[in-house]
């Protein structure tokens, strides 16, 4: 018969809680103070300790267990909304199955076959990289939330055609036409070359607008813009019937043209302030 202390199970227990807790309130940036976190590490180790004294069977049933986790995430995070609730709980679930996983896992590799009790050297190994790897993989997605957060599909329309640009949103854009004022996106030629006629390349080549056809030539704006090591200088640039951001349609932008590359790896061909589309990002 295995001997069970009570003070290093209620020890485990409360730290490796606290880490599930932590590790949760990091993914789902939520507002847990230090104190209701030691107080849910608390609660826990209590309740896992309870289960080795004399008690009714009922507390220590699977819906029983079930409730106590809910619980125990409304006592940590104290969180109003229940869809911010309802996800805290799901990733407190993953979080734990995560731990479990990696603690058993450990486990087998080094032969170990009581899945009752765990040795604290796995315990506290397997903690460690469950942490990292989670630590790394929710960091790796959050950047690639924000990172696909600052693109949108531009869907630029002239004369009854259209073209679809990837655009990146950039708060470093600030350029407007003199003339009218509108804010202008800048695209690459290549990406908006089927709305164009081919005498746009001389134009982006030499400079000379006055080659170009009436019914392109009105819509010809020349753009004053200073970028690092070039103070001034001039961008040839369009006025479409309408450039689409999904559901809003803006009348109102120019599009400046540029005969380089945007992204080295052309994952966009155009740069627009975020502003043009109703937000910043």
């Amino acid at each position: 018969m295995k001997t069970v202390y009570v003070d290093e199970l209620f020890l485990i227990n409360g730290v490796i809680t606290y880490i599930l807790l932590y590790v949760t309130k990091r993914i789902i940036r939520a507002r847990a103070s230090q104190p209701r976190l030691i107080l849910g590490s608390i609660i826990s180790a209590l309740y896992a300790v309870f289960m080795f004294l004399p008690h009714h069977a009922l507390f220590y049933t699977l819906a029983a267990k079930l409730l106590f986790s809910l619980s125990l995430v409304a006592i940590t995070y104290n969180i109003k909304k229940i869809r911010n609730y309802l996800r805290a709980v799901a990733v407190f679930y993953m979080v734990s199955f995560a731990f479990g996983g990696a603690a058993f896992g450990l486990g087998s590799l080094a032969g170990w076959t009581d899945t009752s009790y765990m040795p604290l050297k796995i315990l506290a190994t397997s903690s460690a990289a469950a942490y990292f790897c989670i630590t790394m993989l929710s960091s790796y997605y959050k950047r690639l939330a924000v990172k696909e957060k600052c693109f949108t599909t531009a869907d630029v329309a002239l004369n009854g055609n259209s073209v679809s640009v990837r655009c990146f949103l950039d708060t470093g854009n600030t350029l407007y036409d003199p003339l009218s004022d509108s804010p202008v996106m800048v695209a690459t030629y290549q990406s908006v070359a089927g709305l164009l006629p081919p005498e746009i390349r001389t134009c982006l080549s030499e400079g000379v607008v006055d080659r170009l056809p009436s019914d392109i030539y009105r819509r010809i704006r020349l753009i004053p813009y200073s970028s690092v090591g070039q103070k001034e200088g001039l961008l040839i640039g369009f006025k479409p019937d309408r450039v689409a951001f999904g559901d809003r349609v803006c009348h109102d932008i120019v599009i400046g043209l540029c005969d380089n590359k945007l992204s080295a790896d052309e994952s966009y061909q155009a740069l627009a302030n975020p502003y043009i589309i109703g937000g910043a990002v």
